[in-house]
């Protein structure tokens, strides 16, 4: 009896995370970076902390207006291509940096629909950020 209650109870907790997980698009999400990678040309990857490179480590989405924001007061970032994929959302830009900046940034970030995981990649010339982490309502 016992055991058939322990059974029960970790259904119903299962099947209420499960749907809890789904994203509720309608506002902007709360990203987090979790774990963040660099890898530079000719060299190996490393694990970093995301300020060593320059990433976030919260931010937020906005996938009615297709924008990225990194801080608050800052002006979001348009992602010049969004489509939905298999269940995830991807964002695409280009950031051309300040005018006398010669690298710039071409980033993506995919969204899972159900989990609300996140993949994000940041390129230059020689570097890739490669960041995986987490986003929720807010």
């Amino acid at each position: 009896m016992t055991k058939n209650i322990i059974t029960g109870l970790a259904a119903l907790f299962l099947l209420a995370s499960a749907s809890a997980l789904a994203l509720d698009t309608s506002e902007p999400v709360l990203c987090a970076s979790i774990d963040v990678h660099e890898c530079v040309d000719g060299g190996a990857c490393s694990d970093v902390l995301p300020e060593d490179v320059n990433a976030p480590t919260f931010f937020r989405i906005d996938l009615k207006k297709q924008t990225v924001r990194v801080t608050k007061s800052g002006d979001p970032e348009e992602a010049a291509n969004f489509d939905r994929l298999s269940g995830r959302y991807v964002l695409q830009g280009v950031d051309h940096g300040a005018p006398d900046d010669t690298d710039g940034v071409a980033w993506s970030i995919q969204i899972e629909e159900d989990t609300a995981r996140l993949a994000a990649t940041a390129l230059t010339r020689q570097a890739a950020i490669i960041i995986f982490g987490a986003c929720t309502e807010y």
